[in-house]
């Protein structure tokens, strides 16, 4: 029978109780977090997702976050969504490049159900051959069974049409030298049509481990009923891999080492252009909360200073939409800039974007006191519903790796003057550290 080894309780703002975090002896993480609603939510967190794909199994964290919903030995495909979207429950999952996640929130009144099904469905998925779909020739003819495999390649052919992910893939692939990171998280057909449902379950008897998983739930709930019911709820198969698969090398890149300029043409009307920059690791809490900082000074919202400089006051219009944006990762952060705009001004767009950079160097004590404003409320918003409870708990428990650190966010933001940003923006954010992707028209 699983035993629990630890029990700690740890602050989080904005929350009547502190959470109880408990360890259980197989390594499994349960996180209770108290909060006055009708609905509870229910996450499972799974600290892996591209980070640990190579190049022969790259996408195969995404599709099989599809196939985790094709039925267990208890409930057949299609179940697990029916039975509790009729009690009022919202299903989904999610992949991303550090981790997989699957939740439910549903009325409190449910919670027993919900839990019991989701954790049937992390232990126990049968990864049924019918559901995957049969392995083909990427380059000859796609079958029509409608099967997960042609689900997924769908949406990587639908991804390779859109401007924007064309833009992005091309400037991540180059932003790395070797880090797992440089690689799109939906993988590529050649690999989804090939892949084997053995090389699907190996990857999953290696990386959902339970010292892998964290469990949120957040809500109102009677603690020990619900640390027992999930203790009875995930009776882990204890199931040896028969094949241990090596994730690629993970030495952190903090920083573009060769920096590129990228041009490619596509059938389109406009221009597409992205500035990448790469910086430290998310649980570096202070200098992740100036990112974000800096991206809501320069490009986010109409009074940042790249919409006030050229969509709402330009000189010479030449930009359609410009902003920036900053994602958060376990082994180092990443800062676009990015904008689509008139491409008979590609040399200017170049040129002007690049001197605001420069201009970067100089924070205004306004600029931050405003940015710091939104930033306070965005981080109490985070507290507002329990899915968004359970989705930062579920950030800072395999991104920042500490939970303990969301209590420190406030304070840390508090402490950050302009001096301490403008070295943030001189140690990362300059034009000699970042990589460039542009996406133009076809010419006649």
């Amino acid at each position: 029978m699983t035993k629990i080894i630890e029990k700690k309780l740890v602050e989080y703002p904005y929350l009547p109780e502190p959470l109880r975090i408990i360890t259980f002896d197989n390594g499994h993480k349960l996180v209770l977090a108290k909060k006055e609603s009708p609905m509870v939510n229910i996450s499972t967190w799974v600290k892996t997702g591209s980070i640990n794909e190579n190049e022969d199994n790259n996408g195969v964290s995404h599709f099989l976050e599809h196939l985790m919903f094709k039925g267990t030995h208890k409930y057949k495909a299609g179940e697990f969504d029916c039975t509790l979207e009729r009690k009022g429950g919202i299903i989904n999952a999610a992949t991303w490049k550090d981790y997989t996640f699957y939740y439910v929130t549903i009325p409190k009144k449910h919670l027993e159900l919900a839990l019991h099904m989701h954790a049937d469905m992390m232990i126990d998925p049968v990864l049924p051959d019918y559901e995957i779909g049969q392995t083909f020739d990427p380059n000859g003819t796609i079958p029509k069974d409608g099967r997960e495999r042609c689900v997924v390649i769908e949406e990587i052919r639908m991804g390779q049409d859109r401007s924007w992910r064309k833009v992005y893939d091309k400037l991540n692939d180059k932003m790395y030298e070797k880090h797992p990171y440089k690689r799109n998280v939906i993988g590529t057909k050649e690999i989804i049509a090939r892949i084997s449902r053995d090389d699907i379950l190996a990857y999953y008897q290696n990386f959902y481990s339970p010292k892998n998983m964290t469990t949120i739930i957040a809500g109102q709930f009677d603690d020990e009923d619900i640390i027992n019911k999930v203790i009875e709820e995930f009776k882990f198969q204890n199931t040896i891999p028969k094949k241990l698969l090596e994730p690629d090398e993970r030495v952190p890149e903090t920083s573009i080492k060769t920096p590129v300029v990228l041009t490619e043409e596509a059938e389109i009307q406009t221009g597409y252009i992205m500035f990448g920059f790469l910086a430290d690791k998310a649980k570096n809490l202070k200098e992740t909360i100036s990112l974000d900082l800096i991206s809501v000074i320069f490009g986010e919202g109409k009074s940042s200073r790249l919409n006030q400089k050229f969509i709402e006051t330009p000189e010479k219009p030449h930009f359609y939409q410009i902003d920036t944006c900053h994602y958060q990762f376990k082994d180092g952060d990443n800062f676009f800039i990015e904008a689509n705009f008139d491409p008979t001004f590609k040399d200017e767009v170049i040129s002007e974007v690049k001197n605001e950079v420069n201009l970067l160097s100089k924070i205004s004590e306004e600029e931050l006191n405003k940015a710091k404003k939104r930033l306070k409320v965005n981080f109490a918003e985070s507290a507002e519903t329990v899915s968004e409870i359970a989705d930062t708990i579920g950030h800072y428990m395999t991104v920042m790796e500490d939970v303990a650190l969301a209590n420190e966010y406030l304070k840390a933001l508090d402490e950050i003057d302009t001096n301490y940003i403008e070295n943030v923006v001189k140690k990362y954010l300059t034009n000699d550290k970042c990589s460039i992707s542009i996406l133009m028209p076809k010419k006649a």
